[in-house]
Parts: structure tokens; C-alpha cells; sequence
């Protein structure tokens, strides 16, 4: 037999993080976090629930990349302008997908999730769930 049920326990699970705006967000400003795993992660669908709006004019990005960085590959330039309270956000497998496009973001052992705001992002408070697969 070639394949075989994978005897690695805890292959998935999910992370929540809370998300809280600041006057300057840009750059990850809004903070980065480093892979909680020690291994490559594949995320496979994020989830953002906002509890109350930004204040100021700006946009989100969430991603995959160094610690000082901005990225885009979980959540890219979404509307946190007086965002719809309990308004929820998706990303994942059942989202359009092109061909070209790869449905998971990787987090490797060495990158960092990383949290930026086009311009001010005061007011925004919002979670964030994660779920992945160990890889």
C-alpha cells in the first residue's frame, strides 16, 4: 500500500487573535505574530468578526510573510472603515479561486503573521480565527 492514514497527532486546530486599530498601522503595524507551531502551517480558512469599526480611513491586510512587512495573502485591502458590526469576513476553500491562485496560505516556522492598516486604523477592534493543518 502506498498510502496510509498519517500516525502525527494534532494535525489541525485553530488560533483566535484579537485585532485592535492604532494610530499608525502601516508596516505591520498592527503587530506580527510568529508560527505558535514550529512548523509549516497551511491555512485553510480564516474568519474575521468585527466588533466595532475603524474610525479612521483605512484598510486591512493579513498575511503570511517577515515581521516588519506588510502582506496579503489571508485577508487583502478589506474595508475596516466603520465596519458592519458582526459584519464577518471569509477566506478559504470555498471562496472563487483562479486556477493560478493557491486556496491555503503557508506559514513557515520562519514567518510571522503580520497585521496592517492602510492608514489609521483607531476604533477597529475585531477577531480573528485561523484554522490550519500542520504540514
Amino acid at each position: 500500500m502506498t498510502v496510509a492514514i498519517s500516525s502525527d497527532a494534532d494535525q489541525k486546530g485553530w488560533l483566535e487573535y484579537d485585532i485592535t486599530g492604532a494610530a499608525s498601522a502601516a508596516a505591520a503595524g498592527l503587530g506580527s505574530i510568529a508560527n505558535p507551531e514550529g512548523c509549516t502551517l497551511g491555512i485553510t480558512r480564516a474568519f474575521i468578526y468585527f466588533t466595532t469599526g475603524s474610525t479612521g480611513a483605512a484598510n486591512l491586510s493579513i498575511g503570511i510573510t517577515t515581521a516588519a512587512a506588510s502582506a496579503t495573502d489571508v485577508f487583502t485591502t478589506s474595508d475596516v472603515i466603520e465596519a458592519t458590526v458582526g459584519g464577518e469576513l471569509h477566506y478559504g476553500p470555498t471562496a472563487q479561486v483562479a486556477v493560478t491562485e493557491s486556496p491555503t496560505a503557508l506559514w513557515l516556522s520562519t514567518t510571522f503573521l503580520t497585521f496592517t492598516g492602510s492608514a489609521s486604523t483607531v476604533g477597529l477592534a475585531a477577531k480573528l480565527y485561523l484554522e490550519y493543518i500542520r504540514i
